[in-house]
């Protein structure tokens, strides 16, 4: 007679573990300061977010076809710093987008050129262009923050609200809506799902792999550059700090730890938006209760050694090991 299976608690709290996680590691830091949990606060938490989750949707767009990006937030300054020169010296701010958009595809390209042709590894490349990227911000600004005043229709994107509810949320969000789809729902986002995940099913059934990935970083490079004209748009400008590692590690984090979701630690895109605002939460819930910048860094330096821990443990269970 076959038994009737029961709620297994322990088995329900390993498959929700890193959302329970999550809930537990911001109500402990809330309860210490509950300014934390105040609605004005979890507005601006997601406006903060903004940024970060796309960067985040960014990678995780590149690590789906099995390719790597260290210059994902090199990218996303030197776009953030055109678009507020290009508006300084009086350009249209509207056509700021597009030349966030150019810039990010070429990039994009130049990185899937010397990954898939030339058959540099992906870490070396985008290590290489995060380098090239980080100089031609430098020289572009000169080591001066480029500032403009406010410009409604513009800066509207980064820190407008609709019903008190953040716009750069809402753009967000539909990238990510959009993104799910493409990948979940389209031959080409499913094909390039089995180049990243199950390189030897993808060659056994024909797929092309190099024109996959070189779709993949394009793609990535193009949300990489309209993600710097939304932080342009968000700052009221572009700041001289080298802020591009800082942005990699947490939108790397928010990419592995999002993947922790699935049993098999299958990238997903509302996996890395969810992990990208816990992430946005956390550095604000620190702040809120008087941690230092270095202390701040230290932890989300440690969140991506976790996530990644947990996914190569997640990807060996199913005979996987590989993550870049």
């Amino acid at each position: 007679m076959k038994q009737k299976k029961g709620f297994d608690i322990g088995n329900a709290v390993i498959k929700r573990g890193t959302g329970i996680a999550m809930i537990l590691i911001l109500l402990i830091l809330g309860l210490r300061a509950p300014l934390f949990f105040s609605p004005e606060n979890i507005m601006t938490v997601l406006k903060q977010s903004g940024v970060l989750v796309m960067t985040a949707l960014s990678i995780t767009t590149v690590l789906i076809v099995g390719g790597f990006d260290m210059g994902a937030g090199a990218l996303v300054q030197l776009t953030c710093n055109i678009a507020a020169g290009l508006i300084i010296s009086g350009v249209n701010p509207a056509l700021t987008w597009g030349a966030g958009l150019g810039i990010g595809l070429v990039m994009g390209l130049i990185n899937a050129i010397l990954v898939v042709f030339v058959k540099i590894p992906t870490f070396v490349t985008t290590l290489g262009t995060m380098y090239l990227m980080t100089g031609m911000t430098a020289l572009y600004n000169g080591g001066s923050a480029l500032t403009f005043e406010l410009i409604v229709n513009f800066n509207m994107m980064g820190q407008g609200e609709i019903l008190g509810f953040p716009i750069i949320f809402l753009i967000v969000l539909l990238f990510c809506i959009a993104l799910n789809f493409f990948f979940k729902h389209t031959r080409t986002g499913l094909r390039m799902y089995a180049c990243g995940e199950n390189k030897n099913a993808a060659d056994i059934h024909g797929i092309d792999k190099r024109k996959l990935m070189i779709l993949g970083y394009v793609i990535s490079g193009a949300l990489l550059g309209f993600t710097g004209v939304l932080q342009c748009s968000y700052n009221y400008g572009a700041s001289a700090v080298d802020y591009g590692m800082d942005f990699l590690i947490r939108a790397l984090a928010s990419a592995y730890l999002g993947s922790t979701f699935s049993k098999t630690a299958e990238l997903s895109m509302f996996g890395t938006m969810i992990s990208g605002v816990f992430i946005a939460a956390l550095s604000n819930a620190m702040v809120i209760n008087g941690f230092s910048n270095q202390i701040v860094s230290g932890v989300l330096g440690s969140v991506l050694i976790l996530s990644i821990l947990l996914t190569v443990i997640k990807k060996r269970e199913i005979g996987q090991v590989t993550i870049f």
